[in-house]
């Protein structure tokens, strides 16, 4: 069933009689009967509607009567595209009319369609409260004050209504581009929630489908999230034991899907009350990890602190708050169950075992003498279910035995083992059954000793009576081919994510990025063209960055400067890098404190890196590019450095260089909404930052079309 009663262009509404439209609104009415004074109401809205239109019935535009936003419900009487502008209007006919109630309503819809709606995200909106038999002086209108594009509510009867019309239109509101009425009509719900508001949303028992898009490609978390629960339920009802592989394009929805599974298992084992429904959310990016776990402490205990009130009648003494055990730090704790850091859960069932044999025959057993005598289980995870996100960056076979060496002192024999194989010797302690969950970004390997996707295909070779299934798209990672001989998978299509949702405005983002670094021009200039709602500047100015960002970004969205690690020459623009080991309170003040806290992303003199911000997302960046990656247009390549000193060295190994290619693939595609890069003048006098050390860059970005600022 259409969303609308009654849609056409313009010119179409005034060629049907007035007849004709509310015989076609009573036909595609839903309920079975209609009373009088609702047909006398749309024939009057009708008429109000030709007399505001007259003097643009030759414009290309469209109009619907009924129109019901998606998923979120509320029917708006009457909504048309014209010139660029979206018109909501609410006529109020009749005898019966609450002002206050019916305002409040018009504006909850336009409200309802910023946020939910995908096409109505960037349009201006005018919302208009229409009392056809009022006798009301014209109204007067001004330029959206916010960002956000909505009009102030004007107040109009059908004699003042075309004036105001003319007003709206009259103003200064930029290249607007016409409103494509199927587009409009049919878009879909689309919640604007980033990765920790989603978050939130699932920790509050909300499923994956209702806070992201409800479209083809949003289907895409749903489809992978429910086949992992199959899977997840078909290993525990065969006693068997699964690795599942799920791939995806930076901004896919692996965090969610992840944190989705782990809500749910969490849910079913609170009803079920028992141990083998239990599963943790792991991973390497400790700033990941910490934001999580706070921002879902901080809002489960406001809706803690919120249900006493509701039953009290009051505010709460804390001791009342403490006694029902409301407090932060248990709260914390109980997130901390299965949202954890990969060191910590490897380092507990790295306790209690010993190595038997050497070399390529070296396995790990339980140590029957270790010190714990108390009847908890030590050896066996508690978890059936992990699930490791950005599994690629887990440790190659010599970093972690290196590691474990150092510093477990009764395994200074572990044996030559990649973190991967550990992980999965860990779960196959159980006896019953046990499913790990890779979820693996594609390019975004970015740190000394990542082992990347194929570690775990190599490592599952030594566990063959477990059962593999991945995406098929991992046989196109060259490493990963390598080791597929004598390993079994099922190749599951529901696996893979191939659709950035992360910049909803722009699902090519992510290939835009991929040719840019690679430099397919054509390919690039090509997909910038179809980015045109997914705003992309350059600018050589910090100021000029920072406020385009301001300007752009409405009040409930986030804003911040991000740079790759090795831009360590940006002190002069007062942009400080965060430290790749950054403090919980460095990490959770940057992407959770307000526009009022100094040390928050809204400031942009503390900037956040790669490390800090993979996983994670802001709604609109400041891409600080400095001279550590500079385009070379002699051989159309990267010339890569890391500063020593005081001076820019070279960076000649293939791994390293990789990684800074990835570091910058990360920042450039943080942004939901929109970016500006950054590429600095340089200075003459500071022979770190020479001009030509940037000019190349800024020169080949223009190049691509990325426009000035």
């Amino acid at each position: 069933m259409d969303s609308f009663q009654y849609a056409s262009t313009i010119s179409e509404f005034f060629m049907s009689s007035e007849e004709e439209i509310v015989h076609m609104l009573t036909e595609n009415n839903e309920f079975s009967s209609i009373r009088r004074t609702t047909i006398d109401s749309w024939h009057e809205e009708v008429r109000s509607i030709r007399i505001a239109l007259e003097k643009y019935h030759r414009e290309d535009g469209f109009i619907a009567f009924e129109y019901t936003i998606p998923r979120v419900g509320g029917r708006i009487d009457c909504v048309i595209g014209l010139k660029g502008v979206l018109f909501v209007l609410e006529f109020k006919t009749g005898e019966e009319q609450n002002a206050d109630a019916d305002k409040e309503q018009l504006e909850q819809y336009v409200i309802d369609l910023k946020n939910f709606h995908f096409e109505s995200y960037d349009v201006p909106i005018a919302p208009i409260w229409v009392v056809p038999q009022a006798e009301l002086e014209p109204c007067r209108i001004s330029i959206p004050s916010s960002n956000k594009q909505l009009f102030s509510m004007a107040t109009v009867c059908d004699k003042t209504i075309a004036d105001c019309f003319q007003k709206i239109l009259s103003k200064d509101l930029g290249n607007l581009e016409p409103i494509n009425m199927n587009n409009w009509l049919f878009s879909p719900y689309c919640p604007t929630s980033n990765i920790v508001d989603a978050a939130r949303k699932l920790y509050a028992h909300n499923k994956v489908e209702d806070i992201n898009r409800s479209d083809a490609k949003g289907e895409d978390l749903i489809r992978t999230t429910n086949t992992l629960l199959d899977l997840i339920n078909q290993a525990k009802a065969n006693d068997e034991k699964y690795l599942c592989l799920v791939t995806g394009v930076p901004g896919a929805g692996k965090t969610l899907i992840g944190l989705s599974v782990a809500t749910i298992r969490q849910e079913e084992e609170e009803l079920a009350s028992g141990k083998d429904n239990r599963s943790v959310y792991l991973s390497g990016n400790r700033p990941l990890v910490m934001v999580l776990q706070e921002a879902l402490a901080r809002d489960a205990y406001t809706r803690a602190e919120q249900e006493v009130v509701e039953r009290l009648g009051r505010k709460p003494k804390k001791s009342e708050l403490k006694s029902e055990g409301i407090t932060r730090p248990e709260i914390k704790s109980k997130i901390k169950q299965f949202i954890q850091p990969v060191p910590s859960w490897r380092k507990e069932y790295l306790k209690g075992i010993s190595v038997c044999g050497a070399g390529d025959s070296a396995s790990l057993v339980k140590d029957e003498n270790f010190a714990y005598r108390g009847t908890g289980e030590f050896y066996i995870p508690y978890d059936h279910v992990s699930i490791y996100d950005e599994a690629q960056r887990a440790w190659e076979a010599k970093e972690n035995a290196s590691y474990v060496r150092k510093k477990e002192a009764h395994l200074k024999n572990f044996p030559e083992w990649s973190e991967p194989r550990f992980l999965i010797s860990c779960m196959d302690r159980h006896k019953d059954w046990a499913v790990y969950i890779c979820l693996i970004g594609n390019g975004q390997d970015i740190n000394h000793g990542e082992a990347g996707t194929a570690e775990w295909i190599k490592s599952i070779k030594h566990f063959s009576h477990w059962k593999t299934f991945a995406p098929a798209d991992i046989i196109n990672d060259p490493e990963v081919e390598k080791e597929l001989s004598g390993v079994n998978i099922e190749y599951l299509p529901g696996l893979h994510l191939s659709t950035d949702l992360r910049s909803l405005r722009a699902e090519n983002l992510a290939q835009f990025v991929d040719d840019l670094l690679n430099f397919r021009k054509e390919n690039a200039a090509a997909l910038l063209k179809e980015l045109n709602r997914y705003p992309i500047r350059i600018t050589r100015d910090i100021n000029t960055a920072k406020a385009w960002v301001k300007q752009h970004a409405r009040d409930d969205e986030r804003y911040g400067a991000l740079a790759s690690s090795k831009g360590q020459r940006l002190k002069p623009d007062a942009l400080s890098l965060l430290p790749p080991n950054s403090s919980e309170s460095e990490v959770t003040h940057w992407f959770l404190g307000d526009n009022k806290d100094v040390n928050s992303s809204y400031y942009m003199e503390e900037v956040a890196t790669e490390f800090q911000v993979q996983g994670l997302e802001l709604d609109w960046a400041v891409v600080a590019w400095d001279a550590d990656m500079r385009y070379d247009k002699s051989t159309s390549s990267w010339k890569q450095y890391s500063f020593r000193g005081s001076k820019w060295t070279n960076i000649n190994d293939k791994k390293i260089r990789n990684y800074q290619i990835n570091a910058y693939r990360v920042i450039l595609t943080r942004a939901r909404r929109g970016m500006v890069i950054y590429v600095p003048k340089g200075s003459a006098d500071d022979h770190t930052r020479s001009p030509k050390f940037y000019d190349g860059t800024y020169q080949y970005f223009k190049q691509l079309g990325i426009q000035e600022i």
